[in-house]
Protein backbone atom coordinates (compact mmCIF):
# COMPACT_ATOMS: atom_id res chain seq x y z
CA UNK A 1 0.00 0.00 0.00
CA UNK A 2 0.86 3.48 -0.63
CA UNK A 3 2.47 5.95 2.00
CA UNK A 4 1.08 8.73 3.13
CA UNK A 5 2.19 9.47 6.59
CA UNK A 6 5.87 9.65 7.31
CA UNK A 7 7.02 10.13 10.41
CA UNK A 8 10.96 11.14 11.86
CA UNK A 9 11.48 10.19 15.45
CA UNK A 10 14.22 11.34 17.50
CA UNK A 11 15.30 8.78 19.99
CA UNK A 12 16.92 9.13 22.99
CA UNK A 13 17.59 7.44 26.46
CA UNK A 14 14.12 8.30 28.05
CA UNK A 15 12.17 10.16 25.52
CA UNK A 16 11.19 10.04 21.87
CA UNK A 17 9.77 13.09 19.99
CA UNK A 18 7.32 12.20 16.96
CA UNK A 19 7.10 15.04 14.00
CA UNK A 20 4.96 14.24 10.78
CA UNK A 21 6.12 15.30 7.93
CA UNK A 22 3.20 16.99 5.63
CA UNK A 23 3.41 17.05 2.27
CA UNK A 24 0.90 19.72 1.74
CA UNK A 25 2.86 21.61 3.40
CA UNK A 26 6.10 21.05 1.92
CA UNK A 27 7.68 20.88 5.37
CA UNK A 28 7.93 18.89 8.43
CA UNK A 29 5.17 19.76 10.54
CA UNK A 30 6.57 20.94 13.82
CA UNK A 31 2.89 21.60 15.10
CA UNK A 32 2.79 17.99 14.82
CA UNK A 33 4.83 17.00 17.35
CA UNK A 34 4.51 14.11 20.10
CA UNK A 35 7.16 14.11 23.15
CA UNK A 36 6.71 10.83 24.74
CA UNK A 37 8.52 8.53 27.01
CA UNK A 38 10.78 5.65 25.39
CA UNK A 39 8.80 2.74 27.20
CA UNK A 40 5.76 0.50 26.62
CA UNK A 41 3.30 3.36 27.80
CA UNK A 42 5.20 6.11 25.31
CA UNK A 43 4.63 3.79 22.35
CA UNK A 44 1.12 3.02 23.55
CA UNK A 45 0.63 7.08 23.48
CA UNK A 46 2.20 7.13 19.57
CA UNK A 47 -0.20 4.59 18.76
CA UNK A 48 -3.07 6.65 20.62
CA UNK A 49 -1.37 9.98 18.44
CA UNK A 50 -1.50 8.35 14.80
CA UNK A 51 -5.44 6.87 14.85
CA UNK A 52 -6.34 10.14 16.60
CA UNK A 53 -5.01 11.62 13.48
CA UNK A 54 -7.08 8.97 11.44
CA UNK A 55 -3.75 7.51 10.01
CA UNK A 56 -4.19 3.87 8.35
CA UNK A 57 -1.03 2.15 9.81
CA UNK A 58 -0.58 0.50 6.42
CA UNK A 59 0.03 3.63 5.52
CA UNK A 60 2.61 4.89 7.82
CA UNK A 61 6.14 4.65 7.58
CA UNK A 62 8.41 5.78 10.54
CA UNK A 63 12.25 6.78 10.10
CA UNK A 64 14.49 6.73 12.41
CA UNK A 65 18.33 6.66 13.35
CA UNK A 66 20.25 3.51 14.73
CA UNK A 67 20.89 4.41 18.15
CA UNK A 68 21.76 0.71 19.26
CA UNK A 69 19.39 -0.57 22.62
CA UNK A 70 17.89 2.41 22.75
CA UNK A 71 15.97 2.01 19.84
CA UNK A 72 15.58 -2.09 20.13
CA UNK A 73 12.20 -2.00 22.08
CA UNK A 74 10.23 0.58 20.27
CA UNK A 75 10.88 -1.70 16.85
CA UNK A 76 9.52 -4.33 18.58
CA UNK A 77 6.44 -2.57 19.09
CA UNK A 78 6.45 -1.38 15.63
CA UNK A 79 6.70 -4.89 14.55
CA UNK A 80 4.08 -6.03 16.64
CA UNK A 81 1.53 -3.58 14.83
CA UNK A 82 2.77 -3.72 11.53
CA UNK A 83 4.03 -0.63 11.40
CA UNK A 84 6.82 -0.38 8.15
CA UNK A 85 9.45 1.85 9.73
CA UNK A 86 13.40 2.16 8.65
CA UNK A 87 16.61 2.64 10.82
CA UNK A 88 18.95 4.60 9.27
CA UNK A 89 22.77 5.74 9.70
CA UNK A 90 22.79 8.91 11.49
CA UNK A 91 25.43 10.30 8.97
CA UNK A 92 23.63 9.30 5.88
CA UNK A 93 20.91 11.47 7.53
CA UNK A 94 22.94 14.02 8.80
CA UNK A 95 24.66 14.68 5.43
CA UNK A 96 21.66 14.71 3.61
CA UNK A 97 20.42 18.10 5.20
CA UNK A 98 23.42 19.99 4.08
CA UNK A 99 24.80 22.88 6.04
CA UNK A 100 22.22 23.38 9.06
CA UNK A 101 21.98 25.91 11.93
CA UNK A 102 21.25 24.78 15.23
CA UNK A 103 19.08 21.52 16.64
CA UNK A 104 17.41 20.31 19.66
CA UNK A 105 15.45 17.13 19.92
CA UNK A 106 12.29 18.31 18.26
CA UNK A 107 14.38 20.08 15.41
CA UNK A 108 16.11 16.60 14.52
CA UNK A 109 12.60 14.55 14.66
CA UNK A 110 11.27 17.27 12.10
CA UNK A 111 14.60 17.03 10.12
CA UNK A 112 14.37 12.97 9.97
CA UNK A 113 10.79 13.16 8.97
CA UNK A 114 11.59 15.42 5.82
CA UNK A 115 14.54 12.51 5.42
CA UNK A 116 12.16 10.36 5.39
CA UNK A 117 9.77 12.15 2.64
CA UNK A 118 12.42 13.13 0.59
CA UNK A 119 13.64 9.19 0.03
CA UNK A 120 10.63 7.39 0.66
CA UNK A 121 10.77 5.56 -2.97
CA UNK A 122 14.70 4.53 -2.23
CA UNK A 123 13.95 3.26 1.70
CA UNK A 124 14.65 -0.02 2.19
CA UNK A 125 12.18 -1.14 5.80
CA UNK A 126 14.37 -2.76 8.74
CA UNK A 127 13.37 -5.88 10.50
CA UNK A 128 14.85 -6.78 14.03
CA UNK A 129 17.19 -10.11 14.13
CA UNK A 130 16.26 -13.26 15.26
CA UNK A 131 17.19 -13.85 19.16
CA UNK A 132 19.84 -16.54 17.91
CA UNK A 133 21.34 -13.72 15.78
CA UNK A 134 21.11 -11.53 19.11
CA UNK A 135 23.25 -13.90 20.87
CA UNK A 136 25.29 -14.28 18.46
CA UNK A 137 26.43 -10.66 17.73
CA UNK A 138 26.95 -10.72 21.97
CA UNK A 139 29.13 -13.09 21.43
CA UNK A 140 30.84 -11.80 18.69
CA UNK A 141 31.49 -8.53 20.06
CA UNK A 142 32.93 -11.09 23.82
CA UNK A 143 35.28 -12.37 21.37
CA UNK A 144 36.45 -9.14 19.70
CA UNK A 145 36.86 -8.05 22.80
CA UNK A 146 39.33 -11.18 24.35
CA UNK A 147 41.15 -11.28 21.08
CA UNK A 148 42.34 -7.76 21.34
CA UNK A 149 43.15 -8.18 24.93
CA UNK A 150 45.49 -11.38 23.44
CA UNK A 151 46.51 -9.25 21.15
CA UNK A 152 48.44 -7.13 23.52
CA UNK A 153 49.69 -9.31 25.27
CA UNK A 154 51.56 -11.14 22.68
CA UNK A 155 53.02 -7.81 21.64
CA UNK A 156 54.14 -7.28 25.35
CA UNK A 157 55.71 -10.78 25.26
CA UNK A 158 57.19 -10.17 21.89
CA UNK A 159 58.84 -6.71 23.60
CA UNK A 160 60.16 -9.14 26.24
CA UNK A 161 61.48 -11.75 24.07
CA UNK A 162 65.40 -12.27 25.32
CA UNK A 163 65.19 -9.95 27.82
CA UNK A 164 64.88 -12.68 30.28
CA UNK A 165 61.50 -14.19 32.06
CA UNK A 166 60.08 -12.22 34.80
CA UNK A 167 57.25 -12.43 36.83
CA UNK A 168 55.17 -9.86 34.41
CA UNK A 169 55.78 -12.47 31.49
CA UNK A 170 54.48 -15.32 33.60
CA UNK A 171 51.65 -13.54 34.39
CA UNK A 172 50.75 -12.30 30.42
CA UNK A 173 51.14 -15.89 29.34
CA UNK A 174 48.76 -16.96 32.05
CA UNK A 175 46.32 -14.43 30.99
CA UNK A 176 47.49 -15.16 27.26
CA UNK A 177 46.30 -18.62 28.02
CA UNK A 178 43.23 -17.92 29.86
CA UNK A 179 42.02 -15.71 27.10
CA UNK A 180 42.87 -17.93 24.44
CA UNK A 181 40.53 -20.41 26.52
CA UNK A 182 38.13 -18.25 26.74
CA UNK A 183 38.04 -18.01 22.74
CA UNK A 184 37.93 -21.05 22.26
CA UNK A 185 34.73 -21.48 24.03
CA UNK A 186 33.33 -18.38 22.94
CA UNK A 187 33.85 -20.02 19.17
CA UNK A 188 32.13 -23.34 20.66
CA UNK A 189 29.35 -21.44 21.62
CA UNK A 190 28.45 -19.82 18.79
CA UNK A 191 28.75 -23.06 16.59
CA UNK A 192 26.40 -24.28 18.76
CA UNK A 193 23.41 -21.82 18.00
CA UNK A 194 24.20 -22.03 14.56
CA UNK A 195 24.54 -26.07 14.48
CA UNK A 196 21.01 -25.78 16.29
CA UNK A 197 19.15 -23.03 13.83
CA UNK A 198 18.45 -24.85 10.07
CA UNK A 199 18.91 -21.88 7.97
CA UNK A 200 21.81 -20.76 9.99
CA UNK A 201 24.04 -23.83 9.75
CA UNK A 202 23.23 -24.59 6.13
CA UNK A 203 24.51 -20.62 5.08
CA UNK A 204 27.35 -21.83 7.38
CA UNK A 205 28.22 -24.93 5.67
CA UNK A 206 28.22 -23.67 2.28
CA UNK A 207 30.44 -20.77 3.11
CA UNK A 208 33.19 -22.71 4.32
CA UNK A 209 33.55 -24.74 1.14
CA UNK A 210 34.80 -21.69 0.22
CA UNK A 211 38.83 -21.57 0.09
CA UNK A 212 40.30 -18.93 2.20
CA UNK A 213 36.28 -19.03 4.58
CA UNK A 214 37.04 -20.28 7.67
CA UNK A 215 34.83 -20.05 11.35
CA UNK A 216 35.04 -16.67 11.69
CA UNK A 217 34.35 -15.20 8.28
CA UNK A 218 31.63 -17.52 7.99
CA UNK A 219 30.11 -16.31 11.36
CA UNK A 220 31.19 -12.69 11.06
CA UNK A 221 29.04 -12.83 7.02
CA UNK A 222 25.97 -14.38 8.74
CA UNK A 223 26.31 -11.98 11.63
CA UNK A 224 26.33 -9.28 9.89
CA UNK A 225 24.61 -9.70 6.62
CA UNK A 226 21.34 -10.75 9.28
CA UNK A 227 22.18 -14.69 7.11
CA UNK A 228 22.23 -12.24 3.88
CA UNK A 229 19.11 -10.77 4.44
CA UNK A 230 19.80 -7.23 5.48
CA UNK A 231 22.54 -6.82 1.90
CA UNK A 232 21.02 -7.81 -1.67
CA UNK A 233 24.10 -8.09 -3.27
CA UNK A 234 27.55 -8.83 -2.56
CA UNK A 235 28.35 -5.29 -3.97
CA UNK A 236 26.36 -3.49 -0.78
CA UNK A 237 28.03 -5.62 1.39
CA UNK A 238 31.49 -4.99 0.50
CA UNK A 239 30.16 -1.25 0.72
CA UNK A 240 29.59 -1.37 4.44
CA UNK A 241 33.03 -3.72 5.27
CA UNK A 242 34.94 -0.30 2.83
CA UNK A 243 36.04 -2.83 0.30
CA UNK A 244 34.47 -2.15 -2.57
CA UNK A 245 36.36 0.41 -5.25
CA UNK A 246 34.97 3.69 -6.28
CA UNK A 247 35.78 6.18 -9.06
CA UNK A 248 37.45 9.75 -8.10
CA UNK A 249 37.15 11.55 -11.17
CA UNK A 250 35.06 15.14 -12.83
CA UNK A 251 35.82 16.30 -16.25
CA UNK A 252 38.96 17.31 -17.59
CA UNK A 253 40.62 18.17 -14.37
CA UNK A 254 39.61 15.66 -11.34
CA UNK A 255 41.59 12.28 -12.46
CA UNK A 256 41.87 10.42 -9.10
CA UNK A 257 42.26 7.09 -8.66
CA UNK A 258 39.94 4.64 -8.07
CA UNK A 259 39.92 4.44 -3.95
CA UNK A 260 38.11 2.40 -1.59
CA UNK A 261 36.14 4.57 0.59
CA UNK A 262 37.15 5.24 4.34
CA UNK A 263 34.15 4.40 5.95
CA UNK A 264 33.65 0.71 6.70
CA UNK A 265 34.16 -1.94 9.32
CA UNK A 266 37.24 -2.42 10.08
CA UNK A 267 37.68 -5.22 12.03
CA UNK A 268 35.46 -7.18 9.74
CA UNK A 269 37.65 -5.92 7.34
CA UNK A 270 41.01 -6.95 9.06
CA UNK A 271 39.85 -10.30 9.50
CA UNK A 272 38.71 -10.92 5.62
CA UNK A 273 42.42 -9.57 5.18
CA UNK A 274 43.62 -12.51 6.71
CA UNK A 275 41.45 -14.77 4.45
CA UNK A 276 42.72 -13.01 1.11
CA UNK A 277 46.38 -13.53 2.22
CA UNK A 278 46.15 -17.25 2.77
CA UNK A 279 43.77 -17.50 -0.31
CA UNK A 280 46.33 -16.03 -2.33
CA UNK A 281 48.68 -18.81 -1.30
CA UNK A 282 46.37 -21.96 -1.68
CA UNK A 283 43.53 -21.21 -4.58
CA UNK A 284 45.51 -21.93 -7.90
CA UNK A 285 42.60 -19.40 -9.39
CA UNK A 286 43.40 -16.25 -7.27
CA UNK A 287 47.08 -17.14 -6.76
CA UNK A 288 47.25 -16.47 -11.75
CA UNK A 289 45.11 -13.52 -10.28
CA UNK A 290 47.65 -11.90 -8.01
CA UNK A 291 50.37 -12.80 -10.16
CA UNK A 292 49.36 -11.07 -13.16
CA UNK A 293 48.12 -7.99 -11.47
CA UNK A 294 51.39 -7.71 -9.84
CA UNK A 295 53.01 -8.28 -13.03
CA UNK A 296 50.82 -5.34 -14.33
CA UNK A 297 52.69 -2.98 -12.05
CA UNK A 298 49.39 -2.91 -9.22
CA UNK A 299 49.84 -2.23 -5.60
CA UNK A 300 50.06 -5.08 -3.20
CA UNK A 301 47.41 -3.41 -1.13
CA UNK A 302 44.87 -2.88 -4.22
CA UNK A 303 45.18 -6.61 -5.12
CA UNK A 304 44.71 -7.55 -1.29
CA UNK A 305 41.78 -5.48 -1.66
CA UNK A 306 40.74 -6.76 -5.04
CA UNK A 307 40.87 -10.32 -3.81
CA UNK A 308 38.88 -9.41 -0.37
CA UNK A 309 36.23 -8.49 -3.20
CA UNK A 310 35.92 -11.85 -4.61
CA UNK A 311 36.18 -13.54 -1.32
CA UNK A 312 32.65 -11.76 -0.60
CA UNK A 313 31.26 -12.29 -4.19
CA UNK A 314 31.80 -16.33 -3.49
CA UNK A 315 29.90 -16.22 -0.17
CA UNK A 316 26.94 -14.41 -1.82
CA UNK A 317 27.48 -16.86 -4.74
CA UNK A 318 26.91 -19.94 -3.05
CA UNK A 319 24.22 -18.93 -0.52
CA UNK A 320 21.97 -17.48 -3.04
CA UNK A 321 22.66 -20.48 -5.40
CA UNK A 322 22.18 -23.16 -2.63
CA UNK A 323 25.15 -24.99 -3.46
CA UNK A 324 29.05 -25.40 -2.49
CA UNK A 325 31.73 -23.80 -3.82
CA UNK A 326 33.38 -25.19 -7.42
CA UNK A 327 36.95 -24.73 -7.86
CA UNK A 328 36.52 -24.31 -11.51
CA UNK A 329 40.03 -24.66 -12.16
CA UNK A 330 40.17 -28.43 -11.10
CA UNK A 331 37.21 -29.13 -14.29
CA UNK A 332 40.50 -26.64 -16.56
CA UNK A 333 43.19 -28.82 -15.04
CA UNK A 334 41.10 -32.73 -16.36
CA UNK A 335 40.40 -31.11 -19.69
CA UNK A 336 43.60 -30.12 -20.40
CA UNK A 337 45.11 -33.35 -19.49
Amino acid sequence: MKKKWFIGIDITKKTLDAVIYDPAKKKADEDNHLLIDNDENGYKLLLKWFRGKKMSLLTIVVCMEYTGVYCVKLCIFLEKKKIDYSLENPLNIKRSMGFVRGKNDKVDASRIAYFCYLHREDLTYSRLASNKMYRLQALQVERKRYVVQAAGYKAFLNEKKGKGIDKSCERAEGMLKKLGADIEDINNDMKDIIENDEALFTSYKLLITIKGIGDVNAINTIIFTNNFQKFQTARRYACYLGIAPFEHTSGTSIKGKTMVSRYGNSQLKADLSQSARCVIKCDPEIMNYFNRKEKEGKAYGVILNAVKFKLVERMFAVVKRGTPYVNIMQYQNVVES
